[in-house]
């Protein structure tokens, strides 16, 4: 099972958490070892002025001092006191035997006293250092003692160029190092509280940065899911990540559209599968009537002992009929077909429209008076349209030949001819008896046909509007269907010639 990863703000604050750490805890000893350098260098300096000084003081003391008895009997001590009382460094002498011969300290009031047993401090690396003033060198050593922080400078001591024994002086260091802890804890104290405040303005700044990317996941798992109200970024940021969400939107936008466009293909595609499935359905039935009615016919005066003249040329009419009419719908059907593969009309030329208009409503005005109806065209001048001049004569013969089949008789077919917004406009209107629903959808689809009983030609198949569709789109027009209670109208746009 895949483990759930930090969110991205948490993966920033704890990254940011482990490089602020490595680096205060690398400042931390490098300041510490910085301050302990330091130190070493002072007290190194220190160490170098307190023998120069000590040096000084005792050649001095010699020269003053010489050939007095006392003092010589006396012996080191007033040198120690003297040393003491001038360096403010408690000190101690042994001859070259290694043997302690008193320290001076100091007491709580400042003054100096002369200790005949040596302090603890004087034994810490009492041979290494005998060892080196033995061979007339100086060392500097540093320890620690309950809780002090003390140094030891041992230097040889010479008296007429032969070795007399050794001095060691003690120093306290202890408020230097104090000091150098002082620091180092200000510094700790300073990171923690410089860590908590850059750790919340990291999380904040953070969490304000990936607070987009983490609605923009949110709107993205929400697209895909199919979730488009869900999908909503706001554009709220000029940055970097405000432009990724404005490539979103404009991303998902386009998707959108796309998307849109792919499901109106596939409606499309499934109403043309439907349309010629029905298609198919109603060729076969219309093919099927006639060759029934033919077939029939032609077994019956087949017969062998068949012998009805009356029955005959009966018969002989009735096929004459349905050849006439299978002939004539397949060559609609092969006219439609044709005209499915054919993007554009050849041989286009300017029609005058109005013209051409008035010419159809004349040869269509015999059959129309003989269904006791009337014609009456309402026609503007100069309709001039770009098209071929006999599919256009088509489309309005259909036109007229449908408000005739389906109008109602006593009652007159309105044809308009006018200019509308760069566009021609034909409309042909009729009355029909009752006032029946008609499909506005399925007018336009192959062999769809109102189921009117009062209809004046019931040989019609139903192929008309369909072929005056495939003209009128040809030609880059539209066609429309329109029925208002009994009215009827049908509403052609072409584009005029210029």
């Amino acid at each position: 099972m895949r483990r759930k990863a930090l969110p991205l703000n948490w993966r920033f604050t704890v990254g940011f958490i482990i490089i602020f750490s490595i680096s205060t805890f690398c400042l931390y000893f490098y300041m510490s070892y910085i301050l302990a350098e330091q130190t070493k260098a002072t007290i190194r300096e220190d160490m170098e002025k307190l023998q120069s000084f000590a040096y000084d003081h005792i050649q001095q003391y010699a020269l003053v001092n010489q050939g007095n008895e006392q003092i010589e009997k006396d012996g080191i001590t007033p040198l120690l006191y003297g040393i003491s009382r001038s360096t403010g460094h408690p000190i101690a002498y042994y001859d070259k035997d290694g043997i302690f011969i008193g320290e001076t300290l100091f007491t709580k009031n400042g003054s100096v006293r002369l200790e005949l047993q040596p302090s603890t401090i004087l034994s810490y690396a009492f041979e290494a250092d005998r060892a080196l003033s033995l061979d007339n060198k100086s060392v500097v050593t540093m320890t620690e003692n309950n809780g002090k922080h003390l140094v030891l400078l041992t230097f040889p001591y010479y008296s007429n160029d032969r070795y007399e024994g050794f001095f060691r002086m003690t120093s306290d260091y202890s408020s230097r190092y104090k000091h150098n802890d002082a620091i180092l804890r200000s510094f700790s104290w300073f990171a923690a509280v410089l860590f908590v405040v850059v750790t919340l303005f990291t999380y904040i700044l953070s969490s304000r940065m990936t607070r987009p990317l983490f609605k923009l996941s949110l709107a993205m798992r929400g697209f895909g899911e199919g979730k488009q109200t869900d999908a909503y970024l706001p554009i709220d940021r000029r940055d970097e990540v405000g432009q990724l969400s404005l490539s979103f939107e404009q991303m998902k936008g386009q998707i959108e559209d796309q998307l849109a466009h792919l499901i109106a293909e596939r409606n499309r595609v499934m109403e043309l599968e439907q349309s010629k499935r029905r298609f198919y359905q109603h060729i076969t039935h219309e093919l099927k009537t006639p060759l029934t009615s033919i077939s029939g016919y032609a077994q019956i005066i087949g017969k062998p002992d068949f012998n009805d003249p009356v029955f005959l040329a009966r018969a002989a009419e009735r096929i004459k009929l349905e050849s006439d009419r299978l002939h004539s719908m397949v060559v609609q059907v092969l006219e439609l077909a044709r005209r499915e593969d054919t993007d554009s009309p050849q041989s286009v030329v300017p029609i005058d429209l109005s013209a051409q208009l008035e010419a159809c409503c004349e040869d269509m005005e015999i059959k129309a008076l003989r269904y006791d109806m009337k014609l009456e065209c309402e026609l503007q001048a100069a309709v001039t349209v770009l098209g071929h001049q006999e599919e256009l004569r088509q489309v309005w013969v259909n036109l007229l030949d449908n408000s005739i089949k389906y109008g109602a008789a006593g009652t007159s077919i309105h044809v308009k001819a006018a200019l509308t917004a760069e566009r021609a406009v034909v409309q042909v209107s009729n009355e029909r008896d009752q006032e029946q629903p008609i499909d506005e959808q399925m007018v336009f689809e192959p062999f769809y046909r109102v189921n009117d009983s009062l209809v004046k030609d019931h040989g019609s198949m139903g192929l008309g509007l369909a072929i005056c569709q495939s003209i009128i789109g040809s030609h880059r027009g539209m066609i429309a269907f329109r029925q208002e209670g009994r009215q009827v109208h049908v509403q052609v746009e072409l584009p005029l010639w210029t």
